[in-house]
């Protein structure tokens, strides 16, 4: 049986002042839609914080800057991931059943070596994929960097793993916030993914559950 994870770091100091761009608040946030759509599935959440109230955590064991300490979720098996930014709008347990590697095809459709490179907002595997966490310098970092246009965390994990889309695994049930338009009452699917801005708290969209209760 899967387990669902997030992942928070805090974030870095500059200027003397720590930029947070999530709070735990985001984290308890979306353990509530779990605990609502994926009932009697564990939640997790891998963090620097000590502890989130209400959230069982598992500490972050590298200092690795902002996404990259997504590469940590790879210690685990049989894991179905969100991002904090994650709206999900009905039972999505059928989801957990997949086996082998799943991702988001990127939303925008940019590719990497002659393929959609994927997205890593979702992503679900059975199993172990160790590797791409042991295979993981923090040296090569500048490889992948965005401005590049070699996405980051989304890049190396593309590399290292062979996906498959979860658009596909699911069609029509996973939409784009950004790209698919969506500003109605009843949005299509079971999942919405918010990318970049706004975030779902800041969106005013009355489907999108409050921030805090």
């Amino acid at each position: 049986m899967k387990n669902v994870y997030c992942v928070f770091k805090t974030g870095e100091f500059r200027n003397g002042k720590r930029k947070l761009e999530y709070t735990a608040d985001q984290v308890r946030w979306l353990k509530r839609q779990c605990d609502q759509f994926l009932p009697g599935i564990d939640f997790y959440c891998l963090t620097d914080l000590e502890s989130i109230d209400g959230v069982n955590t598992i500490p972050l064991r590298h200092d690795w800057p902002g996404w990259w300490s997504k590469i940590e979720l790879f210690r685990f098996d049989d894991v179905f991931y969100l991002d904090l930014d994650t709206v999900i709008l009905n039972d999505i347990r059928y989801m957990l059943d997949l086996t082998r590697f799943y991702a988001l095809r990127n939303l925008s459709g940019h590719k990497r070596n002659g393929r959609v490179v994927m997205g890593s907002g979702i992503m679900s595997w059975s199993g172990s994929y160790r590797h791409v966490y042991e295979n993981f310098d923090i040296r090569i970092i500048n490889k992948y960097q965005r401005h590049q246009n070699r996405w980051g965390d989304q890049g190396y994990i593309h590399e290292q793993v062979d996906y498959n889309a979860l658009q596909d695994a699911f069609p029509d049930k996973i939409h784009s916030y950004k790209f698919d338009g969506i500003e109605q009452s009843n949005p299509p699917g079971d999942i919405v993914v918010f990318h970049g801005k706004p975030k779902p708290w800041d969106s005013g969209e009355e489907w999108v559950p409050p921030l805090v209760p």
